[in-house]
């Protein structure tokens, strides 16, 4: 029941960064609304590859992994960003979806030490992910506009 709470929050918020990028052409992947901040794409690129990026990280995947696995998601387009974005969240319910009670409280830890359970890294992935969100949305407001995409239910 709380992984279910968890994974509908979590896919609510990527049908919202999908919205988001909607608004957006392949163009607009390359501005920077905010001097020395990263750019609409670089947020976009990191909010895409985050859920598939940060399970391999919660299953103790060594820096050298994680670099690997950087290199192998870089995307051009937005097709591609979208296309990497849902194919972490299928993977992320997936995985999920499989385990039981006791996997869930099965402590893992990080490249640089930071240990949670399972469940916690699953939270971990939904407020990391909520808060790049938050800061897609200003970047695209500030560049855009409002472009009328609810951020909550």
């Amino acid at each position: 029941m709380y992984v279910e709470s968890v994974i509908h929050q979590l896919s609510f918020t990527v049908d919202t960064v999908i919205q988001i990028i909607d608004c957006l052409s392949d163009d607009d992947l390359n501005d920077r609304p905010m001097a020395n901040k990263r750019s609409i794409g670089e947020i976009v690129q990191h909010l895409c590859e985050l859920m598939a990026a940060d399970l391999f990280i919660s299953n103790s995947a060594t820096k050298k992994e994680m670099d690997t696995f950087y290199e192998s998601v870089k995307c051009h387009t937005i097709v591609e960003l979208k296309t990497l974005l849902l194919r972490g969240r299928e993977q992320l319910i997936n995985t999920y979806n499989l385990y039981n009670e006791e996997e869930l409280m099965q402590k893992k830890s990080s490249y640089w030490g930071v240990e949670y359970t399972r469940f916690e890294w699953l939270l971990e992935i939904l407020v990391h992910f909520t808060h790049h969100r938050a800061q897609l949305h200003t970047l695209v407001v500030l560049k855009n506009g409002d472009m009328r995409v609810s951020l909550f239910e």
